[in-house]
């Protein structure tokens, strides 16, 4: 019997659609219907540098089948085993990380609107029990959309089965990853395993797709009561009455984790590691995978991700630009927007430097009086995880190395030995811009 794969998404012939194509029987089926239907797409092709001359081999493959066809090919090489190394990660993690990666600037640099994926039925089955494996909650058992963000999925309600079948009718020319029967990979064991529970559950596919339907509209709902979520200077608010609703809670923070650039889903085990955030002492902080860190900020959890901080010594200021570290522009108007300071550079000693803040540094604050730089920052409302990076200019007296005398604090008020009076050489001063 003929196995008819009929894809009437009108997705697919009004986007233009990069096709992560890596030579095997699934995504050369796509390739194929994806040409015969004449859908606008071009195909990306990935060697993970794992396979060696077999790797290479397969992305010829995939280079050549596109040449005699008239489709575009875009080749992709990286080192995943060295990547994982580096990360902490699996191979298999470090690999899905790097190919969205590569594809997400795809989409971002404006080559395509799409990035089509060939993920199928039993695919998405296998996708559901790693996930179960793992600790998921209910949004992780929503599996794979066919449609998510730019990523499409055409084949997700086609059986492995039916897609042999069309790649045989077809005459479809395709390779074998060799790593595709090592088991040490854990897809490839549940693969392995869930062929041998079919046997017995035939119906098991179904069942597992049943619950992803309805683990959707639970997900769904809760996603309903979430709200809106603002990202401000990289970090996202949480206030600790949200924590009242358990369930609304942990998808508020699966959202906050999207919102900071995270795919992965929170395991179960992290959740009440958070939750007990909400008793713990003021400053607290949490690290949780994929670089995320949490802390207890009064009546919030605020999430960031991790970035490397800025590590300065001591840098001459010279009342100039110093690049990566402090942007000094001269002006002759007292304008300026957010991030921005005025500052007085004749009031700039010699011995300026530029670094971060330390224990004993000590601020004239306007309308006079001195004050512990710690205490000033806690007038001014800057967390206690932010000041460690703040770049801040200290004088330096002839003769004193390492003077505590704060002039200003970049990104957030100047003393009074430096503020703007008539005749004054004034400079604007700020972060550069990332």
């Amino acid at each position: 019997m003929a196995c008819k794969i009929v894809l009437n998404a009108q997705y697919l012939k009004t986007n233009k659609i990069a096709l992560a194509l890596s030579g095997g029987r699934d995504s050369m089926a796509l390739a194929h219907i994806l040409k015969s239907m004449g859908a606008p797409f071009f195909a990306v092709n990935f060697d993970h540098g794992i396979r060696g001359a077999e790797s290479k081999k397969d992305s010829e493959f995939v280079c050549d089948w596109c040449l005699k066809n008239g489709i575009e090919c875009v080749s992709i090489a990286f080192d995943t085993p060295s990547y994982a190394r580096e990360k902490g990660m699996t191979i298999e993690q470090a690999g899905r990380e790097l190919r969205y990666f590569h594809l997400d600037r795809l989409v971002e640099e404006g080559k395509c609107d799409l990035v089509a994926l060939a993920h199928h039925k039993d695919d998405q089955a296998e996708t559901l029990i790693m996930r179960i494996i793992r600790g998921t909650g209910v949004r992780g058992l929503r599996g794979m959309s066919e449609v998510n963000g730019h990523y499409v999925r055409p084949l997700i309600n086609y059986t492995r089965e039916d897609i042999n079948e069309y790649v045989k009718e077809n005459d479809i020319p395709y390779v074998e990853d060799s790593t595709n029967t090592d088991d040490t990979y854990t897809r490839n064991f549940i693969r392995k395993e869930m062929a041998v529970l079919k046997e017995r559950f035939p119906s098991l596919d179904e069942s597992l797709a049943r619950l992803s339907r309805n683990a959707s509209e639970i997900d769904d709902y809760l996603l309903g009561k979430v709200g809106e979520i603002a990202v401000v200077d990289g970090e996202c608010n949480m206030p600790l009455t949200d924590l009242n609703t358990p369930a609304v809670a942990k998808r508020k923070i699966l959202c906050i984790f999207e919102k900071l650039g995270v795919r992965q889903d929170v395991e179960e085990r992290h959740y009440p590691l958070i939750f007990d955030l909400a008793s713990a002492e003021n400053g607290k902080k949490l690290s949780l995978p994929h670089g995320i860190e949490v802390h207890k900020d009064g009546e919030n959890l605020v999430f960031s991700a991790v970035v490397n901080p800025s590590n300065i010594d001591e840098i001459p200021f010279e009342k100039k630009s110093v690049e990566g570290v402090i942007t000094v522009t001269p002006t002759d108007k007292l304008q300026f927007e957010e991030g921005e300071l005025i500052i007085d550079l004749n009031k700039i000693p010699k011995t300026a430097v530029l670094r971060h803040p330390r224990e004993k540094d000590r601020i004239h604050k306007f309308g006079g009086g001195s004050k512990s730089l710690g205490d000033f920052l806690t007038d001014k409302k800057v967390p206690l995880r932010k000041r460690a990076d703040l770049v801040v200019c200290a004088s330096a007296p002839s003769g004193y190395k390492n003077s505590n005398q704060v002039l200003f604090v970049l990104g957030v008020e100047i003393s009074a030995d430096v503020k703007v009076e008539d005749g004054s050489d004034m400079a604007k001063i700020s972060k550069p811009n990332k």
